[in-house]
């Protein structure tokens, strides 16, 4: 019985998390300019961690090629953690609306990191939950930036 409410719970976490990311926008990364540097490096992440959640979704990944892209995923957030603590205190707006963004990610990742050690459920769910937060308002603030940009 827990086992059928547990598959329910995900099979309705994963029927929102389908129909609120965009897949197309996996296919369209521009050449970077110097107006949009932000918004590819927010849809490069965006896009690996979609690829990452969808993999872990299988119940049959690979432990090992998961630790790489989460090292991946948290050495390019990173970098652009590191790029808008450059960013001039005119637009510190933005620098601070990327960083929610990227800590909605950490917190994705925290989550997915818990869940490969102990196959928790909660853990999958907040991860799903997070990423797709975190992909809302990046999809959000990439509009912006390119409206403004």
């Amino acid at each position: 019985m827990n086992l059928k409410k547990l598959s329910i719970i995900l099979s309705v976490i994963l029927i929102v998390f389908a129909s609120s990311t965009n897949i197309s926008s996996a296919r369209n990364i521009s050449a970077p300019t110097s107006g949009n540097v932000y918004v590819n490096d927010l849809e490069l992440i965006d896009n690996r961690m979609y690829l990452l959640i969808k993999s872990i979704i299988k119940e049959d990944f690979d432990k090992d090629q998961v630790s790489k892209d989460v090292k991946y995923l948290e050495s390019l957030i990173k970098t652009l953690d590191d790029k808008t603590a450059k960013i001039n205190q005119e637009d510190i707006e933005i620098a601070l609306s990327i960083q929610a963004v990227l800590n909605y990610y950490k917190i994705s990742i925290i989550s997915i990191k818990k869940y490969i050690i102990d196959k928790n459920p909660d853990d999958l769910i907040s991860s799903i939950i997070s990423y797709s937060i975190g992909s809302n308002s990046s999809t959000n603030l990439r509009k912006f930036l390119v409206k403004a940009g």
